[in-house]
C-alpha cells in the first residue's frame, strides 16, 4: 500500500499524530512541519513525511534507510529503528491511523465542512447509501456519494475502484465534494477501511450500522475479528452524534447497549422506534407504511423484499434524526428506483422476471431467494456465480439454500473466467446439494445466462446472481467485453418472440 499526496499547507507533523494517538514519542522535541507524504520509501521526495506501514513482506529498516537516503523530513513507525537519528522518527501504536489523519490534513481536513455519514454493515451499505443520498436531496441538500458502485463528487458520478484506495484518495474526493459546493457526504464503510484506519482524520455525525453477519473471514482470519472492526466505525463518530441500528440483527441487538450515542433502532418483527409493516409486493414494486412514534407513512418502492424495507427504515431513521420530515423522507426514498445489482429488475419486453443481485453472504442469499420465490406463480431458474474469494466454509450452505428455493440452479462462474480457484468454488457449492436433480454446471458465464433465460417461460423468474456492479469484465473467449446487465438485455432483446 503506498500514496503520496500533495497538499498545499504544512502541517505539524507531531499535532497531527497527537490528534490520533496520546501517547507520541519522538526523537526530537522541534515540531516538524510538513505538506506532503508517501509509505512507498521509493516514491519519497525531499520533504515528505514517510509513513513505515507494518508489513510482513517488507524490512522496516531497508525501508526507513531508503526513505532517509531519499531525504524524507521524518519518519513515522510503530517501533525503533536502528540508524535513523538523523530524522525526526515519531513512534506511534497504530501507523495506518497516523498516515490517514495526515493525508486529511494537508487537504485541509475537508471533512470538517461536511455533515458526514458513515454506513457500515455485512449487507444493504450500498443501497442504503443512495437512498440517503437521494432523500437528502430531496430535502434541498448538496450531496457527495462514495459507494462501492462509484463516487458522485457533487457534479460528476465515475468509477474508480475504490477497493484499492489510500486515504488520500478519501481525502481528495472529500476535498473536491467541498469545491464543489457539497453539504453532506455519504460513505459506505468498508470493514477494509476500518481495519486500516483509513477513516482516521473523519469524524462522522451519524453512523448506521445495517447488520452483522459472517462475511470476509479471509481477510479478518475469524468472525469475531470481523465484527469488531464494524464497531470500529464508532471510533470514528462524534459525541453526540447519531447511531441507526437493525433490531432485527442478533449481533446489532446485542451491541446496542454499548453504543454511547444517540440511537434509533429500527425494525420489522422486533420493537423498535421506527418500524414498518407490508401492504402487498409485487415483481415490479412493493408498498409498506413506516411508523415512527405517532406518525406513519405509506412507502411505494421499485425495488423489493425485506432487506429492502431494511434500508429503507435505516433512511427514515437517519433523515428523522437530521430533522426531516417523514413526507420529504418518503419522496426521497421513492426518488431511487434502482440501484445496480441490488435486486434490480431487467424489463425487455419478456414475459417473465429477470432479477440481478450480489448476494455474498448465506442470510442474503436466502432473503433474496425468498423474495422472488414468493412472487413467482411459475418456477424460478437461479444462475449463481461462484467466486474464488468467497469463503470457502460457507460455499456448501449456498448449494443448500438454492435447492430448497428454486427450481433449477446453474452454477457457474463469478467472472466469465474459469481458474483453479474458481473451480474448487463450484465443487464446494455442489457439495451443499443433497441431490443432483436441478443442478446444472456450466462454467461460460454468458453460456449459462444464456441458458437460464432459454428455460423461463411466461410466469417463470430468473435470479442471476454475480458482482453486481456495473464494470465490465473481461471474457474468457479474448478479450471481449462482459457485464451481465449487457449480456442479458442483449439476449433478452435479440431472442424475444416477434408480435405478430
Amino acid at each position: 500500500m503506498h500514496a503520496c499526496c500533495r497538499g498545499t499547507e504544512a502541517a505539524s507533523v507531531k499535532q497531527i499524530l497527537k490528534n490520533v494517538c496520546k501517547n507520541v514519542q519522538c526523537s526530537f522535541e522541534s515540531s516538524v512541519q510538513a505538506k506532503s507524504c508517501t509509505t512507498d520509501p521509493e516514491a519519497v521526495r525531499s520533504g515528505d513525511v514517510f509513513f513505515a506501514l507494518p508489513n510482513k513482506d517488507t524490512d522496516l529498516e531497508e525501508s526507513v534507510g531508503l526513505a532517509i537516503h531519499r531525504k524524507c523530513c521524518a519518519v513515522v513507525a510503530d517501533r525503533p529503528v536502528a540508524g535513523a537519528e538523523t530524522v525526526p522518527f515519531y513512534i506511534i501504536p497504530n501507523v495506518f491511523d497516523g498516515y490517514a489523519a495526515f493525508c486529511h490534513a494537508v487537504f485541509d481536513s475537508p471533512a470538517r465542512s461536511l455533515k458526514m455519514v458513515g454506513i457500515t454493515g455485512t449487507s444493504g451499505k450500498t443501497t442504503t447509501s443512495y437512498l440517503i443520498s437521494g432523500m437528502l436531496a430531496e430535502n434541498g441538500c448538496q450531496v457527495g456519494l462514495i459507494s462501492s458502485l462509484g463516487v458522485f463528487d457533487g457534479e460528476t458520478f465515475y468509477t474508480p475502484n475504490i477497493r484499492d484506495w489510500t486515504p488520500e484518495h478519501l481525502a481528495a474526493e472529500l476535498a473536491k465534494m467541498t469545491g464543489n459546493g457539497c453539504t453532506h457526504a455519504v460513505i459506505e464503510v468498508s470493514s477494509k477501511m476500518l481495519t486500516e484506519g483509513m477513516l482516521s482524520g473523519i469524524q462522522f455525525d451519524a453512523v448506521c450500522l445495517t447488520n452483522i453477519r459472517r462475511d470476509h473471514i479471509d481477510y479478518h482470519q475469524s468472525v469475531e475479528q470481523y465484527r469488531r472492526s464494524k464497531l470500529g466505525i464508532f471510533k470514528y463518530a462524534k459525541k453526540k452524534a447519531l447511531a441507526v441500528c437493525n433490531a432485527d440483527d442478533r449481533i446489532t441487538e446485542a451491541v446496542v447497549p454499548l453504543i454511547n450515542h444517540p440511537l434509533l433502532t429500527v425494525g420489522i418483527r422486533n420493537a423498535a422506534e421506527i418500524s414498518a409493516s407490508l401492504i402487498e409486493r409485487f415483481p415490479n414494486e412493493q408498498t409498506f407504511f413506516v411508523n415512527a412514534g405517532t406518525e406513519a407513512v405509506p412507502l411505494c418502492t421499485k425495488i423489493i423484499g425485506d432487506e429492502h424495507i431494511y434500508n429503507c427504515l435505516t433512511a427514515v431513521a437517519l433523515g428523522i434524526g437530521f430533522g426531516l420530515n417523514l413526507r420529504t423522507i418518503a419522496r426521497g426514498i421513492e426518488r431511487v428506483e434502482s440501484v445496480p445489482g441490488r435486486m434490480e429488475r431487467l424489463t425487455c419486453g419478456q414475459e417473465f422476471n429477470v432479477f440481478l443481485d450480489s448476494a455474498r453472504t448465506a442470510d442474503s442469499l436466502s432473503a433474496v431467494l425468498k423474495t422472488v420465490r414468493d412472487i413467482t406463480p411459475g418456477r424460478l431458474v437461479c444462475v449463481f456465480g461462484a467466486a474464488a474469494e468467497h469463503d470457502s466454509e460457507k460455499r456448501p450452505q449456498f448449494g443448500k439454500i438454492m435447492e430448497s428455493a428454486a427450481d433449477t440452479v446453474i452454477l457457474t462462474s463469478a467472472d466469465d473466467a474459469l481458474d483453479t480457484g474458481t473451480a474448487a468454488a463450484i465443487c464446494d457449492i455442489g457439495r451443499g446439494f443433497a441431490s443432483g436433480n436441478g443442478v446444472q454446471v456450466m462454467p461460460d458465464r454468458a453460456e449459462a445466462i444464456a441458458a437460464a433465460l432459454s428455460e423461463a417461460q411466461e410466469g417463470d423468474s430468473v435470479l442471476i446472481f454475480g458482482k453486481g456492479e456495473t464494470e465490465q469484465l473481461e471474457n474468457i473467449r479474448g478479450s471481449v467485453s462482459f457485464c451481465d446487465r449487457h449480456f442479458t438485455r442483449q439476449w433478452l432483446y435479440e431472442n424475444q418472440p416477434c408480435p405478430v
